[in-house]
Order: structure tokens, then C-alpha cells, then sequence
């Protein structure tokens, strides 16, 4: 049927004058070892997209039939394109499944019932996947943020833009959708190299060394930390709430030999493991989307109070003046998951830990995806 309806637009000049006139072309020299195949992958297209382009332009004696050069072609017409058109068109190829996220991240501190501390960040990323969801990309497009005490904006602005190239990051993901591998961390690392005088030249950095000139240097050596191997910068990902809510083993339907358990390093007590174990379960289904729920339980056997109730003495009941009572750590994940593409449509998390009825520092996460 192709071939009848291209025979009969060459049977109309004006059309087909048209039509070149509309389309720009090259002429590519087949070469020894090339292949239809191997061509329009260059191209980042099909084989049968390059040939119905060819045979639209070609004539009846170079014409293509099958899915393998004649002997006698020794040239093809292919669509003219920018290396960049090129790239773009490939790397859509290679990451079919895309997202894009807004996220609202809520962090606050309370002493007893009052605030004394709350950030509201705004996020904007796109999330690309290959069709195997081995690999993703993911990229920070907008970056949003309100905080008090507002003399703490400072510290965001300092290290913005550092942020932007942080997150624009390929990942290689294991079988369960956890992170294997930063793929691009070489790149990384080097806009980090050139973020340091920029960082060193900020108004934060001058005012942290004007107080203390040893935290200023520990600013600088923190970020080298981070970005010293690839380990570590997986390390920060998994505790970034958008990472550790999109790339984590949550399928419920999976049977587990054993729970697995979350540890990671508290944010009120200084040098103090914690250990989380989870449970996942399913909230519904049905046949378009499947809702998960995580919960954590805090391992309190894991902790020794004794030194929980030292560090409080030290540097809370001074302020608080009531006395240590009860550490606690409550852990909730929900994400609702599109069973066709295995896309992630919306989220919700909380994370609250606590020194019952003292100290609280709770951080509530809301992600939800939008038009791409």
C-alpha cells in the first residue's frame, strides 16, 4: 500500500516539489560496515521511519524494499538535522517514561508548642526513565523557598545555585528501584570544584568567618566530604526526601524473608543511630493505580537512653527547663502508583522526631505530578 501511494505522489511534480521544498535533506554516503539499522540509530530513529523518508525522495531506482541496503545503493536521503535535534530525539528515544514533580517540603521545630524554627521549600523536577527502569534522570527546574527566622535565607542563597547542579543527575537503579550507581558524578564533582570560590566569596561564608573562622573552613570541608567519591553523594541522595520517595523498595506486593531497616543518623541528638523498621502494605487497588503505605518503627532496644538524656540535659533543658521524658520516631510514607508505567502520580510523607511534649522536628513532604 506504501509503495502504491508513493508511486502515485511521484506522479505528481507539484506535490512532490512541495514536499521537498517543506523538508530539508542531506545526502548520507553509505559506508563499508553500515547498516539500516546502524544508521538510523545515528539519527535516533526507526529503520522504516528512514526508509519511508529515502523512498519519499529517492526515485524508483534507489529505491528501498525490506529492511536491508541494496547492494547497489551508495547513498541515502535522510532528514536534515542539528547534532542537538539528533541528541534530543535519542535521548527521548532511550528515556520514554517521563514526570514531571512539584514537591512541598515542611520543616519545623517546636520547643514545647511553640515554633522556633520553619521552612517551606519548593520544588519543580523532571524525571525521566528508560523503559527497563534502570536508569533515571532527574532534573531540578525551579527551587522555591520561606524561612524563619529569615536572617537563615542567607545559608539557601549561598548554596542555590550548587543545588541546580546537584540535581541534575543520572542514576543507575538496582532491580528493587534503589539507587545503584551516580552516573554522572565525575561532572558533578567539577561544578562543584568551581561552585568553592563562589561559595567562599558569599555573604554567608564572610559572615560565618567574621564569628568563628573554623566553621567557615568545616562549610567548605563538608561539601568536599560529599563530593570526595561517588558514595557519598548517592548517601545525600537517599536522604533527600524526593530521592528516598521515588527510588526506595516499597512494593508490597513483594514477600520479604524479613523486614527491611532504614538507619540513618538523628537530627536532634548529635552522632546518635537510629534504626527504622518498615512495613509496606497496600491502602487500594484497582485496575489503574495501586496505593502503598510505609510505616517505620522506631528500634528502641538500638538506643541507649542514658545517652539521649545526657545530650538533652546539655543543650535543651536549659531552654525548655523541663526534664527528658520520652524519644520517639514516627515514619509514614503513602505513594500512589499508575500500574501501567509504574510512575509514581502522588506522595505524601512525615517524619517526626521527638522528645515527647519538649522538642519536636518535623518534616511533612507532598508530592504530586503535573502536565510534563
Amino acid at each position: 500500500m506504501l509503495r502504491l501511494i508513493l508511486k502515485e505522489i511521484r506522479r505528481l511534480p507539484e506535490v512532490r516539489l512541495i514536499l521537498i521544498n517543506r523538508m530539508e535533506f542531506i545526502k548520507y554516503d553509505i559506508k563499508k560496515g553500515d547498516t539500516l539499522e546502524s544508521i538510523a540509530d545515528k539519527q535516533g530513529i526507526s529503520i522504516q521511519e528512514l526508509i519511508n523518508f529515502h523512498n519519499l525522495y529517492c526515485g524508483t531506482t534507489n529505491f528501498i524494499i525490506g529492511e536491508k541496503l541494496p547492494i547497489h545503493l551508495q547513498s541515502l536521503l535522510l532528514e536534515k538535522k542539528t547534532k542537538e535535534e539528533i541528541s534530543k530525539i535519542i535521548e527521548d528515544k532511550n528515556f520514554p517514561l517521563k514526570a514531571r514533580y512539584r514537591c512541598e517540603q515542611f520543616n519545623t521545630t517546636k520547643l514545647e508548642d511553640r515554633i522556633s524554627f520553619h521552612c517551606n521549600t519548593k520544588k519543580e523536577y523532571t524525571v525521566e526513565k528508560n523503559a527497563a527502569h534502570t536508569r533515571a534522570k532527574v532534573k531540578l527546574k525551579e527551587y522555591l523557598y520561606k524561612i524563619n527566622p529569615e536572617n537563615m535565607a542567607l545559608a539557601i542563597e549561598a548554596v542555590k545555585e550548587l543545588e541546580f547542579d546537584k540535581e541534575n543527575v543520572v542514576l543507575d537503579l538496582n532491580n528493587d528501584n534503589t539507587i545503584k550507581e551516580v552516573v554522572n558524578f565525575s561532572e558533578i564533582k567539577e561544578k562543584w570544584e568551581s561552585f568553592k570560590p563562589k561559595l567562599a566569596a558569599s555573604e554567608f561564608y564572610r559572615q560565618v568567618e567574621n564569628i568563628n573562622s573554623k566553621a567557615a573552613e568545616d562549610i567548605i570541608k563538608g561539601g568536599g566530604l560529599e563530593f570526595e567519591n561517588e558514595i557519598n553523594l548517592r548517601k545525600t541522595y537517599d536522604k533527600s526526601l524526593l530521592y528516598h520517595v521515588l527510588f526506595n523498595d516499597y512494593d508490597a506486593h513483594k514477600k520479604r524473608e524479613k523486614n527491611d531497616i532504614l538507619k540513618f543518623i538523628s537530627q536532634i541528638f548529635v552522632n546518635i543511630p537510629i534504626e527504622l523498621e518498615l512495613q509496606h502494605s497496600i491502602i487500594k487497588e484497582d485496575d489503574y493505580f495501586v496505593e502503598y503505605r510505609t510505616v517505620g518503627t522506631l528500634l528502641k532496644h538500638k538506643i541507649d537512653n542514658s545517652v539521649l538524656e545526657n545530650q538533652y540535659d546539655k543543650f535543651y533543658k536549659p531552654v525548655i527547663e523541663y526534664g527528658f521524658t520520652e524519644y520517639n520516631y514516627d515514619y509514614r510514607i503513602r505513594r500512589m502508583v499508575d500500574k501501567k508505567t509504574g510512575t509514581i502520580v502522588n506522595a505524601s510523607a512525615l517524619m517526626k522526631e521527638e522528645v515527647k511534649n519538649n522538642y519536636q522536628f518535623i518534616t511533612q513532604f507532598d508530592l504530586k505530578q503535573i502536565d510534563y
